[in-house]
C-alpha cells in the first residue's frame, strides 16, 4: 500500500497566517518540511482520507491528480477535514476532457448534513453516499474498511478513525483522536498492523490536559503505542508515523523528529510517500518525498 501525506498540520496549518510565534517564524524562514498544510492522505491512487481546504493546492504541489479516486473517507465534520469546495470541483463542467470516476463518499452523518448544504446534487458530483457510524465495516474493493470511534470533541459525537486493509497491508489512521475509550480496544486485538499513522496535535505540551481530552500529546502517543503492543495490534514490525501537528504545541520538524525518533516513531511531513511493504523497521525503505516548498 502506498500512502501519500498531502498535509500534516492541524486546523491552523504551519505557519499560521495569523501568528508570528517562534514556531511560525521558523517555518517561514526555513520552509521545507516545517511548512505544513492541513491533513489529508492519498492511499495508492484511488482512496482519499479526508478532503480538507488544502487538498487542491496539495495536489498541485506534490504532483498528484485525483482522476483515479474511487473512494473518499471523511473522519468528521471539522473544516480542516471536510471542506465542500474540495468536493464541488468534481461537479460536471469543471473537469476537462474526461470525467472522474464515480466515487463512493463515506462519512459520518454530521458530514453528510454539511454536504446537503452545498446545494449540489450527488449525481452532479458523481458520488454515492455511504453513511458510516463508529464500528461499521465497509467493503470498498479491494479495501476492507472499519470505522473506529474517535475520542474527540463531544459536539462531534460521530467522529471516527479508519482501519484500512487492502489485502496486502493493514493501516490504522488514528486521527483526530485522544486516547481511545475502552470500547475501542477489543476491535484492535491481534491485528498486527503493518502501519500505524497517529496524531500528535498537543505535541510536547504535556501539561495541556484539556487538549488531551480531544487530541494526543507525545505522552498520549506513547500510551497508545504501548496499549496496542499489549493487544498485539502492533508488533516490532509495525512502522509508526506521527502527523497532525500544530504550531502552538509542536517544535520544528527536526526537533519533533528527534523526540519522536526516541519512541520509534517517524515524523511525517508534507509530500512524504510510504510503501507499507518496504517501510517496516529494518527494511530497505522506499520512502520518498514528492516535493515541498523550498
Amino acid at each position: 500500500m502506498k500512502i501519500t501525506f498531502l498535509g500534516t498540520a492541524a486546523a491552523d496549518q504551519i505557519p499560521s497566517p495569523y501568528c508570528d510565534c517562534p514556531r511560525c517564524t521558523h517555518a517561514r524562514t526555513h520552509r521545507g518540511p516545517d511548512v505544513r498544510k492541513r491533513c489529508c492522505y492519498l492511499i495508492n491512487d484511488d482512496l482519499l482520507v479526508d478532503i480538507g481546504p488544502d487538498l487542491l493546492v496539495a495536489c498541485s504541489m506534490h504532483d498528484v491528480h485525483l482522476m483515479n479516486v474511487k473512494y473518499t473517507l471523511v473522519t468528521h465534520s471539522h473544516r480542516d477535514h471536510y471542506d465542500a469546495a474540495s468536493l464541488v470541483v468534481r461537479k460536471q463542467g469543471f473537469p476537462g476532457r474526461e470525467k472522474p470516476p464515480q466515487m463512493d463518499f463515506v462519512a459520518p452523518p454530521s458530514v453528510m448534513e454539511l454536504l446537503n448544504q452545498t446545494g449540489v446534487s450527488d449525481s452532479s458530483l458523481g458520488i454515492r453516499r455511504i453513511p458510516v457510524l463508529p464500528f461499521d465495516s465497509i467493503d470498498l474493493p479491494p479495501y476492507q474498511v472499519k470505522a473506529l470511534k474517535a475520542t474527540h470533541y463531544p459536539t462531534v459525537g460521530d467522529a471516527v478513525t479508519y482501519l484500512i486493509d487492502d489485502g496486502t497491508s493493514k493501516v490504522l489512521i488514528a486521527s483526530d483522536t485522544a486516547v481511545y475509550k475502552d470500547e475501542v480496544w477489543p476491535h484492535l486485538e491481534n491485528l498486527q498492523l503493518d502501519q500505524l499513522i497517529i496524531e500528535c496535535t498537543v505535541g510536547t505540551n504535556t501539561s495541556f490536559k484539556a487538549g488531551q481530552t480531544r487530541h494526543l500529546s507525545i505522552d498520549g502517543v506513547e500510551y497508545m503505542i504501548n496499549k496496542m503492543k499489549a493487544l498485539n495490534a502492533i508488533t516490532d514490525q509495525t512502522a509508526i508515523c506521527a502527523t497532525h501537528f500544530t504550531h502552538k504545541h509542536c517544535p520544528s520538524h527536526d526537533e519533533m523528529s528527534e523526540i519522536l525518533g526516541k519512541m520509534g516513531v517517524r515524523c511525517a511531513y508534507d509530500g512524504l510517500v510510504l510503501d507499507t511493504l518496504n517501510n517496516r523497521p529494518g527494511a530497505n525503505t522506499t520512502e520518498k518525498m514528492t516535493s515541498h516548498p523550498s
